[in-house]
């Protein structure tokens, strides 16, 4: 199918690696990720120890789906990831849907996200043809909200009550945020990547 990245593919940019996520990659230093209130909003989930047997069968669900990914970001020299993309594909239209959440906290504000966003788009947009992005925010993250219009996307809807936040049960609302590639080239330089803090 046209428009597909090809099997075994990862995404470089200067300082990280951004590829599939497999069965071995499952690891005990991501199992506070879903601990961790700003992860668990991004993924509109409960907190939870996120045990590797459960990474295990969550990455398993991407296994063979050619339209599907759960992309691991990996810094060079590292073997785990500090974070993820799920990205889906409608290639029959161009057009891909995103959701990131960075897990490790020290790499929060340090450039890290808008590096990886960067890399992820030069892949679907330049080398794939993709025509479109968009994601779906909560209100309340207003971090990826930043990051977002920082790089050029729009607000394009606003989904009433769209929500259910698995805690409590109360309803909220989601954004729909979206961007044409030709868009996001243009912006691509103007939100300058943050320099990346030392680790401690």
């Amino acid at each position: 199918m046209n428009g597909l990245p090809p099997p075994g593919f990862s995404i470089e940019s200067e300082n990280f690696i951004i590829r599939p996520l497999g069965r071995a990659d499952a690891t005990p230093a991501m199992e506070a990720w879903t601990e961790d209130e700003v992860v668990v909003e991004m993924l509109n989930t409960t907190p939870r120890r996120w045990t590797v047997a459960e990474q295990v069968a969550y990455i398993s669900r991407y296994d063979g789906k050619r339209t599907r990914y759960l992309l691991g970001i990996f810094p060079k020299a590292e073997s785990t990831p500090i974070g993820f993309f799920i990205v889906r594909l409608r290639p029959h239209d161009q057009l891909m849907l995103v959701t990131h959440a960075l897990g490790r906290k020290e790499w929060r504000g340090s450039g890290a996200s808008r590096e990886a966003s960067i890399a992820i788009f030069d892949f679907f947009f330049n080398k794939l043809s993709y025509a479109k992005a968009k994601a779906n925010v909560r209100p309340d993250n207003r971090a990826m909200q930043w990051l977002l219009l920082n790089g050029g996307w729009r607000v394009e809807a606003r989904l009433q009550k769209h929500l259910r936040r698995s805690s409590t049960g109360e309803r909220m609302d989601m954004l729909v945020f979206g961007i044409l590639a030709d868009d996001w080239r243009v912006n691509r330089d103007l939100a300058k990547t943050v320099r990346r803090r030392a680790k401690p």
